[in-house]
């Protein structure tokens, strides 16, 4: 058996061994062999780290795109007026925090104009149940945001069977901010809804826990969000009488 493997002896030995005279340089023979490739798989904790690092970016995207609209809103990103350490945090708008609510949670049934689907899903624009209107008010309103809405209902004079789930795990001033955009949006003026006012109504049906009924809401007493939401001015105090000399 005869081995491929270059020997280290003098290339002139080699050739006397044979009878020949090697054809090859002396250089080349001296030289090692021409290292080969192969292909080695990618390290399974590296492949890891990236799938790992692809489901985060899709949650934050997710949560946190508005569904790339260009006119949705992030309440967290607050204006600064007169600029620099010094400055105060300019109010946010309701109407602009309720459009991106209502643009991730509402949009789909009442689409974006507000005129909802015809036979399924009731519209918004100048619906008594938005604005208020016969027996409606808006302890209505907020009732049916906080725990929804089933069985049959009549909007401007049209019957709609669906359902409308609950919206209790938004926070108040979140419920206060959608119900102030649909009621001054696609026309509609009605007054804003305060979170004060959505709190006062949670923990009055904090103990519901099924979807609202027309026939339970309407027998439900009307109020207003503009005169039960304020406190009650306390009573003056009794002036103090000087004693006569």
């Amino acid at each position: 058996m005869t081995s491929n493997t270059p020997s280290n002896e003098d290339p002139s030995k080699l050739s006397n061994q044979t009878g020949e005279k090697s054809s090859i340089p002396a250089p080349v023979l001296r030289e090692n062999p021409e290292p080969t490739s192969s292909n080695a798989p990618i390290p399974l904790a590296l492949t890891s780290i990236f799938f790992v690092i692809i489901f985060i970016a899709g949650i934050y995207l997710a949560l946190n795109s508005g569904g790339f609209r260009s006119d949705v809103f992030s309440p967290k990103l607050v204006s600064w007026s007169g600029g620099g350490a010094g400055g105060v945090a300019a109010p946010v708008d309701p109407k602009v925090v309720g459009k991106r609510i209502f643009t991730q949670n509402c949009v789909v049934c009442h689409q974006t104009s507000g005129l909802g689907m015809p036979g399924q899903f009731p519209p918004l624009v100048g619906s008594e149940w938005v604005v208020g209107g016969d027996w409606v008010a808006d302890n209505h309103l907020v009732s049916i945001l906080l725990h929804g809405m089933q069985g049959a209902v009549q909007v401007k004079g049209v019957t709609y069977n669906n359902a409308m789930p609950p919206w209790k795990q938004l926070k108040d001033d979140q419920i206060a901010a959608v119900l102030t955009y649909i009621r001054s949006e696609w026309g509609n003026a009605a007054a804003p809804i305060s979170p004060e006012y959505v709190k006062s109504m949670r923990d009055k049906t904090t103990a519901r826990t099924e979807p609202w009924s027309q026939k339970e809401l309407k027998a439900m007493p009307a109020e207003s969000a503009g005169t039960s939401a304020a406190p009650a001015a306390p009573a003056p105090a009794a002036a103090k009488t000087t004693p006569s000399a």
